[in-house]
């Protein structure tokens, strides 16, 4: 009974002993709101930290988007008003050239018809009777230029029988043109004796009252015409000689 009495309550069925916190629930309940509120804080300076670290947020992308997206529709309004303005000047500028295209045809054209009226002023001037010492076949009228178009010397020729002439006239006429290259003389015979064709004893004549001769010339490079002499020959012999200063 001693040794039951020391060692009862060492037993495994020995009575279990509970320990209860002697802090109350208003304490409690204020420590629990004090760390939510220390947990949001920390949250929130988590956030901006890594919104600070990670770049802007998406409303601050939005504005920027907006914001280029309108500069951009500025600057292609601009863009398609400067295009409008540059084809109308475009196009200005083609009417304006076409104009002048068309007014340095109409003068070109005019500048033509007024070789042509004047060379046909010279023709029937030259037309008129010769005088009355005048007998035979004459020189009416004689003329040298420049032809743009193929870089020649142009000649027109008319001669004439003066009078009544009951006959025709038979012949031919040669032209020598004297031209000056480096400082030296050289003469030019029209058409090229040295030519194979039918013409070499001169270009041919026959009429009653009067013929026209025209015809063309090319010269050495850096050469320039001083006069001309025309010579009209029948039966072998000359019969008129007439010398033209260019």
């Amino acid at each position: 009974m001693k040794w039951k009495f020391l060692f009862g309550n060492n037993s495994v069925s020995a009575p279990k002993v509970t320990v209860r916190s002697s802090m109350s629930w208003p304490l409690r309940l204020i420590l629990g709101f004090v760390f939510m509120t220390v947990a949001a804080a920390a949250g929130v300076g988590i956030y901006e930290f890594g919104r600070n670290i990670g770049g802007p947020d998406r409303r601050e992308l939005l504005a920027e988007v907006d914001r280029l997206g309108s500069q951009l529709r500025e600057v292609s309004a601009e863009r398609d008003r400067n295009a409008a303005q540059a084809a109308a000047f475009e196009s200005e500028l083609k009417v304006e050239k076409a104009a002048q295209d068309q007014l340095m045809q109409q003068v070109n054209t005019l500048e033509t018809e007024q070789t042509r009226l004047q060379g046909d002023l010279s023709f029937f001037e030259s037309l008129l009777p010769a005088g009355k010492g005048d007998k035979g076949v004459v020189i009416r009228s004689f003329r040298v230029q420049p032809d743009p178009e193929t870089s020649q010397m142009r000649y027109r020729l008319l001669v004439q029988q003066s009078g009544k002439p009951d006959k025709d006239f038979a012949g031919s006429v040669q032209l020598r043109v004297n031209f000056v290259q480096n400082g030296r003389g050289f003469t030019l015979q029209i058409p090229d004796p040295g030519a194979a064709t039918d013409t070499t004893q001169g270009l041919p004549l026959a009429f009653r009252h009067y013929q026209r001769v025209e015809g063309g010339f090319s010269l050495p490079a850096g050469a320039v015409a001083h006069s001309v002499q025309v010579r009209i020959l029948a039966g072998g012999t000359t019969q008129l000689q007439q010398t033209f200063n260019l």
